[in-house]
């Protein structure tokens, strides 16, 4: 493809996997998290394709970060062609327990980081005539409520539909955006969402039967971002075993 590509939470998850699809397929990388001691093992597991990876530390919640992350990023190689805002994480707990503190938090990763960094890149590409593209990395959950996880199925909600009103406005640049909404993916976050709740049994409800992987997630993303999808924008793609196609069933 050789594109420039900046993935947020590329550091562990369908983050780090996202960063392997590109990486692999003759891109530049720039790699943002607030993990700073992933960021340098994922560079470290690239082995001959650290080259093309460079990596920011920065916190979603701080405008002062992604800007000057932006800046970096922007420079480093005279422009960004592919954004992935794949950053995000979830905490479960009951609706009517949730602490201010963590809606709050949520959101201002979820959906205000990403609104943040969108728009900041969109007006680069815009002025420098760049063919962009941005995918955002949702949920199955944005698509379809579930109990216990009222803040992250909110802000995952919300990604859908300022993706969707992005796609709208920035077709007249040429730049497209589009969603990816994973189910059930074998990754630390549904590993630890299982572990938070012994009982919850990830695939009962799933068509086939399995966690998805990484890889699928990340074959869905690099093709929303690459020429392939050149007609698609403002659309969301559900990667989740059919889980919300069953939502029906007894």
């Amino acid at each position: 493809m050789d594109k420039r590509v900046l993935v947020t939470g590329g550091a562990s998850g369908i983050g780090k996997g996202i960063v392997e699809k590109f990486v692999k397929s003759d891109c530049k990388v720039v790699v943002l998290d607030k993990d700073e001691e992933s960021l340098t093992k994922t560079v470290e597991q690239l082995g001959s394709f650290h080259g093309q990876v460079q990596t920011v530390v920065c916190d979603l919640r701080n405008e002062k970060e992604i800007s000057n992350a932006v800046t970096y990023a922007y420079d480093l190689w005279d422009g960004i062609d592919i954004l992935i805002n794949n950053a995000g994480f979830a905490v479960r707990e009951p609706f009517i327990d949730i602490p201010l503190e963590n809606w709050d938090q949520i959101m201002s990763v979820n959906i205000r980081g990403t609104f943040i960094l969108s728009q900041m890149i969109s007006k680069r590409m815009i002025q420098s005539n760049i063919n962009g593209s941005i995918v955002n990395i949702s949920s199955k959950n944005g698509l379809s409520g579930s109990s216990y996880l009222a803040h992250y199925n909110t802000s995952k909600a919300g990604i859908n539909l300022l993706s969707q009103s992005m796609a709208v406005e920035l077709a007249q640049y040429n730049i497209r955006v589009n969603v990816i909404a994973p189910g059930f993916i074998d990754t630390p976050l549904d590993s630890k969402l299982k572990q938070e709740d012994t009982s919850l049994n990830l695939t009962e409800r799933t068509p086939m039967k399995r966690l998805g992987t990484v890889e699928e997630v990340a074959n869905g993303v690099y093709f929303l971002a690459s020429e392939q999808a050149s007609y698609i924008t403002g659309t969301v793609l559900v990667i989740d075993g059919g889980h919300l196609a069953n939502a029906s069933e007894l």
